[in-house]
């Protein structure tokens, strides 16, 4: 059972990473950076994201439930407790980081032209990022793992398990990314195992990623000084930090020795 299990958890990363080093060549991303394109990217990885999970999902007669699904109702809220458990933290970071002279923001586009970028950024993240990337490893992974695991466990190898995905795809492209990718994995899993919920760490991961590539100086609308500071205090610690102790007032009686067997 185990190697069975083990075997579909590879199948389904390789055909992830896969899907992840194809994307580029099929919307023809080069240099320079378009938001139509990135849109694009995202709205292809999505559609073939879903149909992987829905293939494998079938072969193993698992409902949508049992990989972290619930209602449309309990989703969305679901979805908004963990984008708010990002961004309330990380605002109040924010204000820390200037007011204490950390950070020094010089805003470059006008508010008009900067709205309508955040919101196709958004829209871009949750496809190509967001969405995709919870239901393969909080969603699929995660389940097939605490079929036999522990949560604690799960949540350890997961983190494994993404930090491959993203050296397949080349997402560890440098020491900050070696140094945020295992943890930003770590954090997700633990929203994903307290929640019970995989649309909570997919909100999680919409707030981060939008905020961090709005920030970043490829889209030109911003000039960071302390940015490295900006993304560590108030993008990761401090959401990493209250989000974890929030939810674990949330959710009182989860334990962490359970296992989530077939329903």
């Amino acid at each position: 059972m185990m190697k069975k299990i083990w075997g579909k958890i590879i199948v389904v990363l390789l055909a992830g990473a896969l899907i992840w080093k194809l994307i580029p060549y099929f919307s023809n991303l080069g240099a320079e950076y378009s938001r139509t394109t990135h849109f694009f990217a995202g709205l292809i990885t999505t559609v073939l994201t879903l149909a992987l999970i829905e293939a494998v999902r079938r072969m193993d007669h698992l409902s949508w439930k049992q990989l972290g699904q619930r209602s449309l109702r309990t989703n969305f809220f679901s979805f908004l407790l963990g984008f708010l458990l990002w961004t309330i933290p990380a605002s109040i970071g924010l204000v820390i980081c200037l007011t204490l002279g950390w950070v020094d923001i010089t805003r470059h586009s006008d508010w008009n032209v900067l709205l309508m970028s955040v919101l196709v950024l958004c829209v871009t993240v949750f496809l190509i990022e967001a969405l995709p990337e919870e239901l393969i490893f909080r969603g699929y992974i995660y389940r097939s793992l605490l079929s036999v695991f522990p949560h604690w466990i799960t949540v350890l190898l997961q983190m494994l398990l993404f930090s491959l995905f993203a050296y397949l795809i080349g997402a560890m492209y440098s020491v900050e990314q070696i140094q945020f990718l295992p943890g930003f994995a770590f954090i997700l899993g633990y929203v994903r195992a307290v929640s019970g919920n995989v649309w909570t760490p997919i909100g999680f991961h919409l707030a981060i990623m939008t905020a961090t590539q709005m920030f970043s100086p490829l889209h030109g609308h911003f000039e960071v000084d302390g940015l490295f500071t900006l993304r560590f205090f108030a993008f990761i610690l401090l959401p990493s930090a209250i989000g974890a102790i929030a939810l674990s007032f949330m959710y009182p009686h989860h334990k962490w020795t359970d296992k989530e067997m077939n329903e």
